[in-house]
């Protein structure tokens, strides 16, 4: 399914007004500092965050994969992935709401709305207990650390024991009344249970650990370029609450929120302020814009209907 004009109007524009506000950060910070910082982590390794930061989509348009052929729609690999990364064209919306733009390109294909929505409320559900695991890394280091991670973990298991049970939808059902809105997301919650047991729950949380592993090892890299003492768990700590934070803060792709707290947790390792804006805005460059780039194209290359071959 391709978008009608209007959409591919609405779509530049969300895409155009985010990256607007990101210029103007990466304006503030002077383009100097990044420029320098840019010059000090070297080609090389940029280009190896990159190659993580797509070890990172891969692994994740994979498990997407997995959902799917778990409701009954299995998918080859090029046309999954192309449409996987197309959400990536709307990552920076609030709570990543507008990835869900996969449900229109899906429903040619015989994939009911309520089943996307339930792939994708698992899949952030995935995403968050792999960024607190990521986020566990440091927090030894900060006083009541492990306090927080203890009650993070807390949240996160009861979530999940709540969703593995049918009180989610009875609740939905019962609230629901006329109001058909609720009577969707109670067949959503219904939907979204099967895909948090067996194997399957395992088999998406390894792949969501390593995802995320992948690019926060890739912020590492660009991070050891500028501070060679940096360790890989403070780094890994930073990456992943800056993430938590912005997720949190449901502003549009975590935009402000993330960029905020790793700048002010890498000015407390001894970072000077100049180069903690650089790192930052690099480190974004290198995973949230990458995938919006990659998100453009994939959008662009989808197929017009179910029945027009895929390219290579």
């Amino acid at each position: 399914m391709t978008l009608t004009s209007r959409q591919q109007r609405l779509l530049w524009l969300s895409v155009g007004l985010s990256a607007a506000g990101y210029l103007a950060f990466a304006l503030w910070s002077g383009w100097h500092e990044v420029w320098h910082a840019v010059q000090r982590i070297g080609p090389l390794t940029i280009a190896i965050a990159l190659m993580l930061s797509l070890v990172n989509y891969l692994l994740r348009g994979e498990r997407w994969r997995l959902y799917l052929r778990h409701v009954g729609h299995p998918m080859s690999w090029a046309l999954n992935t192309r449409i996987y990364w197309a959400g990536f064209a709307l990552t920076t919306t609030p709570g990543k709401a507008g990835e869900m733009i996969r449900s229109l390109f899906l429903a040619p294909y015989g994939v009911r709305y309520h089943h996307s929505a339930a792939m994708f409320f698992s899949e952030r559900l995935a995403d968050m207990v792999a960024i607190v695991c990521l986020t566990a890394a440091g927090l030894g280091h900060f006083p009541h650390g492990e306090t927080f991670y203890l009650g993070l973990v807390v949240v996160l298991v009861l979530c999940l024991m709540l969703l593995r049970t049918e009180l989610p939808e009875q609740l939905l059902r019962k609230l629901a009344g006329e109001r058909q809105g609720l009577h969707w997301l109670a067949q959503v919650a219904a939907s979204s249970r099967p895909l948090w047991r067996g194997g399957l729950l395992w088999q998406v949380l390894i792949m969501s650990v390593l995802a995320w592993l992948a690019e926060g090892f890739g912020a590492w890299l660009i991070l050891r370029a500028l501070s060679p003492d940096i360790s890989l768990n403070m780094a890994l700590f930073i990456y992943g609450f800056g993430m938590l934070v912005g997720a949190l803060s449901f502003m549009p792709g975590g935009l402000g929120g993330t960029e905020a707290t790793m700048t002010g947790l890498l000015v407390l390792q001894g970072l000077p302020l100049p180069e903690a804006v650089a790192a930052t805005v690099i480190i974004r460059l290198a995973t949230l814009w990458f995938a919006v780039i990659l998100g453009l194209l994939s959008v662009l290359t989808l197929p017009a209907s179910p029945d027009q071959p895929e390219s290579a």
